[in-house]
């Protein structure tokens, strides 16, 4: 007798605990989930736009190293595409756009005085003449 109740008791426990969740536990377990989703996307998203910034600054001094093997030849060229020309080009033309693709802007000489040359990139927002563009030193 006493085996069979012992049985009983431990068939109702595993019974208990062998049950699914409520409605409002699913629900709270999703909410968490959207919350830490949320969190981590915003935070990859600050280092997407640190990394382009990071990529847009090498690029620049890619091109400007360019600029200045070319110049050592003759002057700095009038465009950037006569760094895109012949079998012998230092840079290919794709590598002319920055990394939200838009081409850079180039001027020589330099309008800002300083340098022999500007080199700048229109930045995140894309337009020239804001506080995110990303120019030559």
């Amino acid at each position: 007798m006493n085996r069979i109740r012992r049985y009983l008791i431990a068939r109702a426990s595993a019974a208990r605990s062998a049950r699914g969740m409520t409605l409002l536990e699913i629900m709270v377990v999703i909410a968490i989930i959207g919350i830490v989703a949320t969190a981590v996307g915003v935070g990859v998203v600050g280092y997407l736009n640190k990394a382009k910034v990071d990529a847009c600054k090498a690029q620049i001094r890619n091109i400007s190293q360019a600029l200045d093997i070319f110049a050592a030849d003759s002057d700095y060229p009038a465009s950037l595409t006569t760094l895109t020309e012949g079998t012998n080009a230092p840079l290919k033309p794709k590598q002319l756009k920055d990394p939200w693709g838009q081409e850079f802007i180039y001027n020589y000489p330099s309008a800002k005085g300083g340098g022999q040359y500007d080199l700048c990139s229109r930045g995140p927002d894309r337009r020239e003449g804001t506080e995110d563009d990303i120019c030559n030193e």
